[in-house]
């Protein structure tokens, strides 16, 4: 099990890269105390730059593949914008088919199922938040304990030497609804694209969890939040509280792994 020093501290990382060029010393020197929690998650809930999906069904793999083919399809200006405004993921219900002559999705899966929208800052003021309903939150169907995504752009063929490039994203099935896996997995996913963690020739395995185990890593990336339904029995160090976090999904890369 992760302790809460350790998730602070992961955190913490994240908020630094969403406060770049804004001091980010001083904000080192501020403890993650409940009334800081309090003050991230403010900040958080009142982003306006959103991201728009509509599902008109929810498969795991395609829903990957098509999370890592919008995060590559962003061009840079956005991919920069992303983790600087905490860009929220808003999921609705419908069929992209119906959509597509009245709205300009960036992005649409292969199988036609999924669609999304560039960020923009029209939060829930959007013509489909509108239109929409927010996708069910309830729980989620039976997930495979594993399951493949292939790399968008296979190596050149031939090439012997050509790094092949594998991710291992875990994902928590235990006190996650179906809304709330689709915002884990799909921030993991799109930061890891955005911060160069995961290419284009990327080859992703994903193992559904009840919980992550730090045997599991090291993982260079977690989706840390807030645990706002901990069990709060017991006495222990660990037991629930007041600013007590979370981690809901992690992704360990390897191998020809460039960052920058």
């Amino acid at each position: 099990m992760f302790t809460q020093q350790f998730l602070q501290t992961q955190l913490a990382s994240r908020i630094r890269v969403a406060h770049t060029g804004r001091d980010p010393e001083a904000l080192d020197a501020r403890p993650l105390t409940a009334e800081r929690m309090a003050e991230i998650a403010a900040e958080a809930a009142s982003a306006t730059t959103t991201v728009t999906v509509v599902l008109r069904r929810f498969e795991p793999r395609i829903y990957a593949e098509s999370v890592l083919g919008y995060a590559l399809s962003l061009p840079d200006t956005l991919r920069e914008a992303w983790l600087r405004a905490y860009t929220r993921t808003v999921f609705l219900t419908g069929n992209p088919a119906n959509l597509a002559t009245r709205f300009d999705f960036h992005h649409i899966s292969r199988d036609g199922s999924m669609a999304w929208t560039a960020p923009d800052d029209s939060g829930e003021r959007s013509p489909l938040r509108r239109l929409l309903r927010l996708f069910p939150t309830a729980e989620p169907p039976a997930l495979p304990a594993r399951l493949e995504v292939p790399a968008a752009v296979p190596p050149p063929e031939g090439d012997a030497h050509a790094p092949v490039r594998r991710a291992r994203l875990y994902a928590v099935t235990t006190r996650v609804s179906l809304a709330a896996y689709l915002v884990h997995v799909h921030h993991v996913l799109a930061e890891a694209v955005i911060t160069k963690l995961i290419d284009e020739h990327t080859e992703l395995a994903i193992h559904h969890v009840p919980q992550l185990d730090p045997s599991d890593g090291p993982f260079d990336m977690l989706r840390v939040v807030p645990d706002t339904d901990a069990d709060t029995s017991g006495d222990g160090p660990e037991t629930a509280g007041p600013g007590r976090l979370r981690a809901c999904a992690g992704l360990s890369v390897s191998g020809g792994v460039r960052v920058s």
